[in-house]
């Protein structure tokens, strides 16, 4: 067997695997001698078919398939051996391969169109992106206050009920005011006065007594029996009469912005004002903002190095790859239509951040960078660092169950690389800040998405 390779271009080169029958035949044999021992054909007794018999109903197949796998491995080792760095996988080449006879031809030629990479320098002072930094203004930090001192409210346990609390109860389904033995129960329902319909209805309970026992009827109280059923879950009798049990009363009303709220949020900063908290508030609010802009940010920039970092590609061969990775599911006008802005340009950026990996070792993926990032996507705000053994071990369990996905894994893996892509794409791009707002910032988008549409 025979492995040559010629040059078509700057970028294609032929591959030429030259078997002969002495390469494949015995393998043949092999496996119709397999075939042979299993075979059962009417006429004959289980494993005595004729050889000839078993070669004239198998032998083609069995070569084709022998031939298969020989020419693969010999393909992939020739790959590996002579470490060429192609783009996708050598396809058949259509300017040298001929049909195959395997009764007249005494060795048999195979060919394989293959596209090497192409050289690629990335040179990012090339590069200059327009982009907004996104401010937290004051009517912004009061609106975010405002939303924090809603979702951090003060709680304190009244003697009685009022009309804004909220009740802990426990529920037991009832019939002319009494308990239905083995009917339905719950012992921790949250109640709130607030979802009561009718003032009639709310004087019933206002100024009641934690421990207090009555019978009410929660579909009256709420004004649907669907309602009923959010409540206490789709088992409970919507329509039923149910004694009640006021385990605890609570009420909440908005703090106060004083240093006692300051370290409720913040424990671990010595914030003392008014002024220092609402910087700590803008810090974050920016901090958010960034984090939720960087997909734009990555995109933009990934568009500006495509356009900056020219390199020819086979055109020709990607078309027939795209084609055949589809397996038919595209038509040749599909990829036509959408070769440049989807195919080509997707597979600039592919090979050009290879090309920048390959400088760059750093933005390799490493495993344990990827438990790293997988702990703080499923437990966000914790410090692993600072956790006990039994802990991290339960963690890790987790983390670990989840990653044994495949499928799951992968999309840890890119979004982890996209993460470091684009940390490192904004130390080392020029990029022209413009102080925005949120909105402002919004409002622009959508400006801009609404003319890439007509575009299209």
């Amino acid at each position: 067997m025979n492995t040559t390779q010629v040059q078509k271009g700057e970028q294609l080169i032929s591959i030429q695997i030259n078997v002969a029958k002495a390469d494949y035949e015995p393998q043949v044999k092999k496996e119709l001698n397999k075939l042979q021992k299993k075979a059962s054909i009417p006429g004959f007794r289980p494993g005595m078919v004729p050889f000839g018999m078993i070669k004239k109903m198998y032998g083609p197949q069995a070569t084709i398939e022998v031939l298969n796998t020989l020419v693969s491995e010999t393909l992939n080792n020739y790959i590996f051996d002579n470490k060429l760095d192609l783009i996708g996988y050598p396809l058949s080449d259509p300017d040298h391969q001929q049909p195959v006879d395997f009764e007249t031809q005494d060795s048999l030629d195979f060919f394989f169109e293959a596209a090497l990479r192409p050289a690629i320098t990335v040179d990012f002072n090339k590069t200059s992106i327009d982009f907004s930094h996104i401010i937290a203004d004051d009517q912004a930090i009061d609106k975010t206050l405002e939303d924090l001192l809603s979702r951090n409210p003060d709680i304190t346990h009244p003697e009685t009920v009022g009309e804004e609390d909220d009740l802990e109860l426990k529920v037991r389904e009832a019939k002319d005011g009494q308990e239905v033995e083995g009917g339905f129960q719950k012992d921790y329902v949250m109640f709130h006065m607030a979802d009561i319909k009718t003032k009639t209805n709310k004087k019933k309970l206002i100024g009641k007594e934690a421990g207090t026992e009555m019978i009410v009827n929660f579909a009256n109280f709420l004004g649907s029996e669907a309602k009923v059923s959010q409540l206490l879950g789709q088992d409970a009798p919507a329509a039923s009469d149910y004694n009640i049990i006021i385990d605890d009363i609570r009420h909440e009303q908005k703090p106060e912005l004083n240093e006692e709220f300051f370290k409720k949020l913040y424990p671990n900063k010595d914030i003392k004002d008014l002024d220092a908290f609402r910087a700590q508030v803008k810090e974050d609010m920016e901090r958010q903002y960034e984090s939720e802009t960087d997909r734009i940010l990555f995109t933009k920039m990934i568009d500006a190095l495509v356009d900056n970092t020219p390199f020819d590609l086979p055109d020709a061969f990607l078309k027939r790859w795209i084609a055949e990775n589809n397996q038919g599911k595209l038509s040749t006008e599909d990829i036509e239509k959408n070769y440049e802005d989807n195919y080509s340009k997707g597979l600039r950026w592919q090979l050009i951040e290879d090309s920048i990996v390959k400088d760059h070792p750093e933005l390799a993926i490493q495993d344990e960078e990827v438990k790293a990032f997988l702990r703080s996507q499923i437990f966000p705000g914790l410090d692993y660092a600072t956790m006990d053994d039994d802990m991290k071990g339960r963690i890790d369990k987790i983390v670990d169950s989840y990653l044994k996905n495949e499928e799951q894994l992968n999309n840890v893996k890119n979004q982890l690389a996209d993460v470091k892509m684009t940390g490192f794409l904004k130390n080392q791009m020029k990029i022209n800040y413009t102080d925005q707002t949120y909105d402002d910032f919004i409002k622009d988008l959508e400006k801009e998405n609404k003319k890439e549409s007509k575009k299209k």
